[in-house]
């Protein structure tokens, strides 16, 4: 299984989200279980720096795509607000991680 490049940024652009709202005590219930997914998924026995998430995902996907189609159902199936909204596009098929449709980012 490959991911894409634009995919890749996405997925890691939505876990970034859930983890900076996570450390900073604002996810929601489904935001706070979907993190502790994302932990068991990657492995991680502690919450890493908020600085330092972009760089672990996009390392731990680049190295294991095979987590991705893992990690966008984990994504999709919990409504964590900006995260899920990042990945509801992004689909898995016949092995490849590619975009659907568009990704459609909030302006604050």
């Amino acid at each position: 299984m490959s991911i894409t490049p634009v995919a890749l940024a996405s997925i890691t652009a939505a876990v970034s989200v859930l983890g900076t709202e996570y450390l900073k005590g604002i996810a929601t219930d489904a935001g706070k279980g979907t993190w502790s997914g994302i932990k068991a998924l990657f492995g991680w026995t502690s919450d890493p720096a908020p600085a330092e998430i972009p760089e672990k995902v996009a390392t731990a996907l680049t190295a294991s795509p095979d987590i991705a189609e893992k990690l966008l159902e984990l994504l999709k199936s919990n409504q964590t607000g900006t995260a899920t909204a990042i990945v509801g596009k992004i689909e898995v098929s016949g092995g490849k991680v590619v975009i659907a449709n568009t990704i459609t980012t909030l302006q604050m």
